[in-house]
């Protein structure tokens, strides 16, 4: 009998490392203990997936008193489930940035490459970089990061510069609240990550390149350092007959605004994440002043799957969190509404939800009138909301909006760099209007409109550009929760 189990961090934050360790001091020689990779259906963890006879089972949200009963009839498991394959929540979706999650050991150099990893690094080594950049134009790969940016302008950019040195970035500080589908790649599937990396320096003609990780992701640095040292045993970081690339980590000081990338790599410099004034672009003049690239996760994900041919249509990976009965990743089809993510996926009413936010804490609040529109970023943003980083948080059907709100405000003042006045002093100016709307209103909500207007024109990075978002929805549709009525 073979035992598989999670040890990613929403699976250990439920007991799985606690039941691990348990399996693992048993000694029972009827069955083998594997670690894998998440399934990302984190209402299911501790999740243990079994093989005997050729019957593949699944036992979700076991607990560690369940262990014996378990290895003496499985079968007989509470919480027992068929083959998780072919469950509705999972056979419905279409997997390619997150194709390998739940068939691998993350840590595994065999386990990739059985799953046709370093394909795409084969393909690459015997294309031009010309080419290999038409491609990426054609395939129409976008920033996955929010600005939906198309990827081929920077990595066409950067190989254009004449320079000595040139680097290339992977945004990992993934700072967005409900945002985790960096860290599942990082935690489960590093590799692919890795050779996405291997192949922008080979194009761009990059040596060395950096992940700056979010400072609270520490299982994810753990596993992709071990992924990244294992790359160098096997000659494909380091110098080899083909190219030369290094890859190194460096941990992120935990400002939110560090996910810009220009404070990013004025991070790396060791100095204050502060937003430069653009012109340059990064591509053209950005670490130590050396054209750099940068992409987030998921954008070199998705350009890894293009050229191993396993892109056969792009793909959106919504995370979802918050009031709904199933959390976790749902990659899917552009043409999924949004009552479906919450109703088919999630499995809960949707009476029972007032709203969503979607991309982040920046992002607009949606009601549930507008549950119609479907979750792509040329849809919604035709509304005024935007997809970012396409996390999907769902608040219930009793939350007031303004304690949200406000609530949100004290995270745009306290992560605000500082540098550009409307938005060190705009933030605060903006949380006294909005705790006493009630009073004065008419008067306040002109001094509110140009204060975001003021944010919106002049802030040098979205964390002042996009607060409009937030702060306009939830007035406009929830209202009655400042005791001021819809505003149209």
């Amino acid at each position: 009998m073979n035992i598989y189990i999670s040890l990613d961090t929403c699976a250990q934050s439920v007991g799985s490392f606690e039941i691990f360790e348990k399996l693992k001091g048993i000694n029972n020689p009827t069955f083998t203990l594997n670690k894998r990779s998440t399934r990302a259906l984190m209402w299911l963890e501790p999740l243990l997936e079994i093989e005997q006879d050729n019957k593949q089972i699944a036992i979700t949200n076991v607990e560690n008193i369940d262990i014996e009963n378990i290895l003496k009839n499985p079968l007989n498991s509470k919480n027992l489930i068929d083959n998780i394959d072919n469950q509705p929540y999972l056979k419905n979706q279409h997997r390619v940035i997150f194709k390998n999650l739940g068939k691998n050991d993350p840590t595994s150099i065999e386990d990739y490459k059985k799953l046709g990893g370093f394909r795409a690094l084969e393909t690459v080594l015997k294309m031009e970089s010309k080419d290999v950049i038409e491609k990426i134009k054609i395939a129409d790969i976008r920033g996955r990061g929010g600005a939906f940016f198309p990827a081929y302008i920077k990595w066409q950019t950067v190989l254009s510069i004449q320079s000595d040195i040139k680097y290339v970035i992977c945004n990992a500080d993934e700072g967005d609240s409900g945002s985790f589908a960096d860290r599942l790649i990082m935690e489960n599937d590093p590799f692919s990550l890795i050779e996405a990396m291997i192949i922008a320096g080979i194009t761009v003609n990059a040596k060395e390149g950096i992940v700056y990780l979010r400072s609270e992701y520490p299982n994810a640095k753990k596993i992709l350092q071990k992924a990244i040292d294992i790359a160098y045993q096997n000659n494909y970081l380091g110098k080899n007959d083909s190219y030369e690339f290094d890859l190194y980590i460096v941990t992120g000081g935990g400002a939110y605004v560090c996910g810009e990338e220009t404070a990013l790599i004025e991070s790396l410099e060791n100095k204050r994440g502060l937003v430069r004034p653009r012109p340059p672009l990064p591509a053209i003049s950005g670490l130590f002043n050396k054209p750099t690239l940068i992409n987030n996760v998921l954008s070199f994900i998705d350009i890894v799957r293009l050229f191993e041919g396993s892109r056969d249509m792009h793909t959106t990976p919504l995370q979802l969190s918050g009031a709904v009965k199933r959390s976790g990743l749902f990659e899917v089809a552009n043409d999924i509404t949004i009552e479906e993510l919450i109703s088919k996926f999630a499995d809960t009413p949707i009476d029972d939800i007032k709203a969503v936010q979607i991309g982040g804490p920046l992002g607009a609040f949606v009601p549930k009138e507008k549950f119609y529109l479907k979750l792509n970023n040329d849809e919604l943003s035709k509304e005024g909301f935007i997809l970012g980083h396409a996390s999907v948080v769902a608040f219930n059907k009793n939350t007031n909006m303004k304690d949200i709100l406000l609530n949100l405000i004290d995270f745009y003042i306290h992560e605000s760099c500082g540098k550009c006045t409307p938005c060190r002093i705009g933030q605060v100016r903006l949380k006294e209007i909005l705790t006493n709307l009630n009073q004065n209103t008419q008067s306040k909500l002109i001094l509110l409109y140009d204060l975001l207007d003021t944010l919106k024109e002049a802030s040098l990075c979205g964390l002042g550009g996009l607060t409009h978002l937030s702060v306009l929805s939830i007035l406009k549709f929830f209202g009655n929760d400042f005791g001021i009525g819809d505003i149209q």
